[in-house]
């Protein structure tokens, strides 16, 4: 499991209070169904396209800490799926938009047009699910901006599970 050390603190991102509640929010994950990929290769916006993001008006996300636990709950069994690196830091969009974290969702009155709301949930006291809350309408996203890995995500039928990246360090 990655430890607070990894981080990247470099700019002063988290201060040290943050880098100890929140680790590894400095990448989030976001796993992408074939249509929502390919709606967001596109159009070139990162937007609401699942059915429960446009349901619930925010982008589920998880850290390296909760990505494979989301994987097996959420989408079991599918080999047809895409896993999305979002840098936190890529999402002020070379700083035309400021990220707030909070460990409460905000309200819709506090979404203002260039902010990003990060909720982080907590599990056993650490930062694991994120939901991203933006108005995406107006503001939106640019894939390429915010996006910096992509990854198949195939299902090992043998084993039982999604077959994640080696590569990639993943609690």
């Amino acid at each position: 499991m990655p430890n607070n050390d990894q981080c990247d603190d470099a700019d002063g991102w988290f201060d040290e209070k943050e880098r100890l509640l929140l680790p590894d929010l400095d990448v989030l994950w976001k796993i992408a169904t074939p249509e929502e990929w390919n709606e967001w290769r596109s159009s070139g916006i990162l937007s609401l396209a699942s059915v429960l993001d446009r349901k619930d008006g925010f982008m589920h996300l998880s850290n390296s800490h909760r990505v494979k636990k989301t994987a097996d709950l959420y989408f079991k069994e599918r080999g047809d799926l895409r896993l999305l690196k979002i840098e936190t830091k890529k999402l002020t969009q070379n700083d035309t938009r400021s990220v707030v974290f909070a460990d409460e969702a905000p309200s819709l009155d506090a979404i203002t047009d260039g902010l990003i709301y990060v909720h982080y949930l907590l599990v056993q006291g650490k930062a694991c699910c994120a939901h991203a809350y933006a108005n995406f309408a107006s503001h939106p996203l640019k894939y390429d901006d915010v996006v910096s890995e992509v990854h198949d995500l195939p299902w090992n039928e043998r084993d039982g599970k999604h077959e994640f990246p080696a590569s990639l360090l993943l609690g």
